[in-house]
């Protein structure tokens, strides 16, 4: 699969203590889009990206997403930072 668009939505609560940089949209193969990707900052420093999750009955949050190679994965994760530093 391709990534073949990547829609940033910068997210600023106005708050430095807020984690949350962004959320991101990806398109793959101009057929499947995927929404809900998180930009978070690491308490570390740097960025992170968090898969699109859902609360569960049990109050924990699953993966909506899943990607079967640790490859596109890790693509996946660089192209959406890439974005992300372009747009800021």
């Amino acid at each position: 699969m391709n990534i073949t668009a990547i829609k940033i939505y910068p997210f600023d609560l106005g708050s430095s203590q807020s984690s949350l940089r962004a959320y991101a949209d990806v398109v793959l193969d101009d057929l499947v889009l995927i929404k809900g990707f998180r930009i978070m900052a690491a308490k570390s420093g740097g960025l992170f990206i968090g898969m699109p999750s859902k609360m569960g009955k049990d109050g924990k949050y699953y993966d909506q997403v899943e990607f079967k190679t640790e490859e596109f994965q890790s693509l996946l994760r660089s192209r959406i930072l890439e974005a992300y530093k372009e747009f800021s």
